[in-house]
C-alpha cells in the first residue's frame, strides 16, 4: 500500500491549507503575557503559604517545649513535697 492508495492520506491532502490568523495570535500573545506576569506573584504567595506553615510549626514547637517545662517543673515540685 503506498500513499496514493491510502484514504487517510487522500482525506489529508484534500484538507484547505492553515493561514496565521492575526486575531489568534494576538489573543495567544495577551494570555501568555498575562500569564508571565503573574508569575511571580503566584511565587510570592507560595512563599507567603510556606512562611506560614513554618510559623505555625515554630509556634506549636514552642508551645510543646513550654508545656514541657511547665510539665517538669510540676514533676520537680512534686518529688520535692513527698
Amino acid at each position: 500500500m503506498s500513499h496514493a492508495d491510502d484514504p487517510v492520506f487522500e482525506a489529508l491532502a484534500s484538507l484547505p491549507p492553515i493561514a496565521a490568523d492575526a486575531e489568534w495570535e494576538s489573543r495567544v500573545r495577551v494570555r501568555c503575557h498575562s500569564a508571565i506576569s503573574r508569575r511571580p506573584t503566584l511565587r510570592r504567595r507560595a512563599r507567603r503559604k510556606l512562611s506560614n506553615a513554618v510559623l505555625a510549626a515554630i509556634s506549636g514547637t514552642a508551645l510543646l517545649c513550654v508545656y514541657l517545662v511547665v510539665m517538669l517543673a510540676e514533676v520537680v515540685r512534686l518529688a520535692r513535697h513527698s
